[in-house]
């Protein structure tokens, strides 16, 4: 499992990896919220452990952000002293786990546990922006999500509709090209003129 450790300096994310010394898993530390904001662009983990007083450092839109449901990986608290981290840890992934491992709509998998998406036999990993755009439609098959609420969710930002539509326009390209999906074989992402895109099965109207 790869976990993200956001923790006030490094000498307190070490205490806390300490604490968790033995246990199978692999880190990426941060210790500003820009360093925590780049793993994630980089590489969509699957838990974060946030140490508490970490949360003062961070703006308040991203704290708001980060409650968003399906935007973020789980999300866990640590409190200094660590004596717990394992227990908290162990919870934390029971909780990872409980989520839907994969989503199937036709011929289109997305695989959240390995973080990769696949049309019929092939598979691909895509960047975690355009990972992040497909599971958020994929969590809403069949349904129309705005070019706002996109914006919103997938890069954690207000825009205006026209911002958003050319952002998400040049995106919903790269994920078409990546899992070469035929726009007339493959309807899968469907724009839907002046609303937002909506993923479905190509069979279904």
């Amino acid at each position: 499992m790869h976990i993200l450790i956001l923790a006030p300096d490094s000498s307190t994310a070490q205490q806390l990896q300490d604490a968790l010394c033995g246990i199978d898993d692999r880190y990426t530390v941060a210790t500003t919220w820009a360093d925590a904001a780049s793993a994630l662009e980089i590489e969509l983990p699957d838990l974060v452990l946030i140490e508490r007083s970490a949360l003062a450092r961070i703006e308040p839109t991203n704290l708001l952000n980060m409650m968003e449901s399906g935007r973020w990986p789980t999300i866990l608290l640590m409190d200094i002293p660590f004596a717990q981290a394992v227990e908290k840890l162990a919870l934390a992934k029971r909780l990872t786990k409980s989520t839907p491992p994969s989503y199937q709509i036709g011929e289109l998998c997305i695989d959240t546990r390995k973080k990769r998406a696949g049309l019929g036999e092939r598979w691909v990993t895509l960047p975690p922006i355009q990972y992040r755009l497909l599971l958020t439609l994929a969590r809403r098959v069949g349904e129309v999500v705005s070019y706002r609420e996109l914006l919103q969710t997938v890069w954690g930002y207000d825009g205006d509709d026209n911002e958003a539509r050319e952002l998400l326009k040049e995106h919903i390209r790269r994920i078409r090209r990546r899992l070469r999906m035929d726009p007339k074989e493959h309807r899968y992402i469907r724009s839907v003129r002046g609303f937002g895109y909506m993923l479905a099965p190509p069979d279904e109207d």
